[in-house]
């Protein structure tokens, strides 16, 4: 879809030599090579438009991947957090409030949300945040309102699971959003 063509953009902008493998599926095999291939250490997941399911395998592999030292950026869906309460054991629950969003400082301080502004607006596309109290004991969240947390992340082992709620479905209107996509990758 288009969607991934301009998150794509978005993730290059500024950094052209960013390698991208299309992963077009969750099947065990094509899943596990791209997990496996020594020089992805960041993966993001577009929206979803419908699930189509992840074996148990997968999620081994996927916790595996992440637990290693590598990252997962998650953008924009509900779907991904039953998900990633699936695969990685979080509680996470859904709960939207309007924005504008805050950069909560103490939790940014040492990521690279440190250096995003300090406010981010309510963007044309859809956003799906997430309760605060909901995010594991191990999670920071980086950008809320009123208890709705727009992005966070959970350290998992060694590695590092990012949620950004939002889907990035229009290249209009998003204001600093793609400095946010930058951070959740770096992260």
């Amino acid at each position: 879809g288009n969607e991934e063509g301009f998150l794509e953009k978005l993730a290059r902008r500024h950094h052209y030599k960013l390698q991208i493998h299309h992963l077009e599926t969750f099947k065990d095999n094509e899943f596990r090579a791209a997990l496996f291939s020594e020089n992805i250490h960041c993966i993001v997941f577009p929206p979803l438009i419908h699930f189509p399911g992840i074996s148990e395998l997968a999620k081994k592999d996927l916790r595996g991947y992440v637990s290693a030292g590598n990252n997962v950026v998650f953008v924009g869906s509900y779907e991904w957090l039953s998900v990633m309460n699936d695969v990685f054991g979080f509680q996470l629950m859904s709960d939207y409030k309007d924005g504008p969003y805050y950069r909560n400082d103490r939790t940014v301080k040492g990521t690279p949300f440190q250096w995003s502004m300090s406010r981010l607006e309510q963007p044309d596309g859809a956003i799906y945040s997430v309760k605060v109290d909901s995010i594991p004991m191990d999670g920071s969240c980086m950008f809320d309102t009123m208890g709705a947390c727009v992005v966070f992340y959970v350290k998992y082992n060694l590695g590092t699971v990012v949620y950004i709620a939002f889907d990035y479905d229009t290249p209009y209107g998003i204001g600093h959003w793609g400095q946010i996509l930058h951070a959740g990758m770096m992260m």
